[in-house]
């Protein structure tokens, strides 16, 4: 049975021309726009060979390459969220490290992570509405160690 919020994104998925070459360094990639969960505005999709990867600033606070690409290829607004995501992939990934400056004009001194492993299912098109489901349970859970952190914090700190 297909329910109608699988059905619209399944409609996401542009025909894809099959390529007579394997594809063992070209992925295609697109960017979805989701209001209150479901399809909205601009979809397209493109053909690439490398992904760029920045690390390493205030904006980007994370030196591993999962989190990376989870922070940078979703952004998330009160209302929806755009999601750059893999709708045919590659055998082989490439990626362009980028190491930005922060607000003090100088490098992170924090070395960045390679997993040994990494899953590309998180970023496919038809993972989307299971990667976010996961993704606002984490960013839930994140925020309730947060709010215990601090509850913590004031349970334990000792005002002289």
């Amino acid at each position: 049975m297909v329910t109608s919020e699988e059905h619209s994104f399944s409609s996401l998925t542009p025909l894809i021309h099959s390529f007579s070459s394997p594809r063992l360094m070209h992925f295609t990639h697109g960017h979805v726009e989701l209001h209150h969960h479901m399809p909205q505005g601009k979809r397209y999709s493109s053909d690439s060979h490398v992904v760029l990867v920045e690390y390493g600033n205030e904006k980007i606070p994370y030196s591993d390459l999962v989190s990376c690409l989870s922070g940078t290829l979703s952004t998330w607004t009160v209302d929806g969220s755009a999601h750059d995501v893999i709708i045919e992939p590659s055998d082989v990934f490439c990626f362009q490290l980028q190491r930005l400056v922060n607000q003090s004009g100088k490098y992170s001194p924090d070395p960045f992570v390679f997993p040994k492993s990494l899953y590309v299912d998180q970023f496919l098109l038809s993972n989307l509405e299971l990667a976010n489901k996961i993704r606002i349970s984490e960013r839930g859970m994140l925020d309730e160690i947060f709010e215990l952190s601090r509850v913590k914090e004031g349970l334990t700190r000792h005002n002289v």
